[in-house]
């Protein structure tokens, strides 16, 4: 026999749905925001290298070379995101 929906079952069906859209949101959001300290922002190693869509060996090159700033806490590195604007506009070539 086939089940006869109420208004009520409906509502919950919609809170339900509704729930699962702010859920699926709030883990977007949790994904691509990042803490801020002291009003900065900061890169992981793995997170810059990833923006950057090159390999974490490159970065530690670039630090090696001192072409970008970087921080190390107890052998994590971070890069502020300041740091990472500057280094980008300081490597900016236009189009001849």
């Amino acid at each position: 026999m086939d089940k006869i929906y109420t208004r009520q079952d409906k509502e919950v069906e919609m809170f339900y749905s509704d729930t699962l859209s702010i859920l699926s949101i709030a883990e977007k959001l949790n994904e691509i925001c990042r803490p801020t300290l002291l009003g900065k922002r900061f890169y992981t190693d793995a997170q810059l290298a990833e923006k950057l869509n090159i390999s974490r060996r490159t970065l530690q090159d670039y630090r090696d070379n001192r072409l970008i700033s970087y921080y190390r806490l107890n052998g994590k590195i971070l890069y502020e995101e300041g740091d990472v604007e500057e280094f980008l506009k300081s490597t900016y070539c236009p189009k001849f």
